[in-house]
């Protein structure tokens, strides 16, 4: 009976002692992962680049333009890993086209007075600036121009960036950023069998070009020019010399009316290629990201 008592005391303790380390090693990691798995995330840490948003913000509604520019060009500078950083592109984007697309004066841009002999195309491009651009920000209604008229003429050197992967076209003058463009749509990617004993090619990551021409389309489809009346309605194209990388003028499904596209290309908002077409000038420089 002793000896049977004591090899039953024993057997408990093997036992018990597999499976205590059975449940200390295995069981009790699963079970910990699991009551891990099944709560609730932790609320990420607060971001610290809030209350100097809140501050741009606070200036803009004040309605100083320039003050809130230099705020949102600060903010945009200093806190590149905000979660308040697209907006603050956004309202920045907003700000720079409204000072540079009215009669406003501003650094960037300077008082022209009208010569004998004139016209715009000659102002424009004594000036390096588009004949669209001077019409828009000094609000005229025709080409003509007065011996004497005073134009307040934005100044500019525009480069653009077409990001497909984050479908954003961004506008930057001198180098700084100007504006960002959605991306509205895109071409279907199309997939090319690999030949055999073919080595894999890696995609270009990026690619430079130039702005090579502006085209703009009216109604029955034929190309007009910014002195002709049908231009005010005109779909525009913003062409570069990359394959692929058109921009057009794709208007919002709700209205009812067909895009006037290219074979490939990228659409975006009619008011948008409107505002690209008035800065950009052939020959700006055109980085694609894909």
């Amino acid at each position: 009976m002793v000896k049977a008592f004591i090899i039953l005391l024993l057997a408990i303790g093997v036992f018990g002692s597999a499976a205590y380390w059975t449940y200390e090693l295995f069981l009790r990691p699963h079970q910990e992962l699991k009551e891990e798995q099944a709560m609730p995330p932790e609320p990420p840490p607060p971001d610290p680049s809030l209350p100097e948003f809140e501050k741009c913000l606070l200036i803009q509604k004040g309605k100083d333009l320039f003050e809130a520019r230099t705020a949102f060009e600060h903010f945009i500078e200093q806190n590149p890993q905000s979660s308040k950083l697209e907006d603050a592109r956004d309202r920045l984007g907003g700000i720079n086209s409204t000072i540079f697309l009215s009669p406003m004066r501003a650094p960037e841009k300077e008082e022209y007075v009208v010569k004998s002999g004139d016209v715009l195309n000659k102002v424009a491009g004594r000036l390096k600036t588009t004949p669209e651009l001077i019409m828009r920000s000094n609000r005229l209604s025709s080409t003509m121009l007065r011996i004497g008229q005073k134009l307040i003429v934005p100044t500019g050197e525009f480069s653009m960036n077409i990001n497909k992967r984050s479908k954003l076209v961004t506008l930057f003058n001198r180098g700084k950023f100007f504006k960002q463009y959605p991306i509205r749509t895109m071409p279907v990617p199309h997939a090319v069998p690999a030949r055999k004993g073919a080595s894999a090619v890696p995609p270009v990551k990026k690619l430079a070009g130039k702005v090579s021409e502006k085209i703009a389309w009216a109604a029955a489809g034929q190309r007009v020019t910014f002195a002709e009346k049908e231009y005010e309605s005109a779909a525009h194209w913003i062409v570069s010399n990359v394959p692929g990388s058109t921009l057009y003028s794709d208007p919002d499904p709700e209205s009812g009316l067909k895009p006037h596209k290219p074979p490939t290309g990228l659409g975006l908002a009619p008011e948008h290629m409107e505002e690209l077409a008035a800065l950009l000038r052939k020959g700006d420089p055109v980085t694609i990201e894909q």
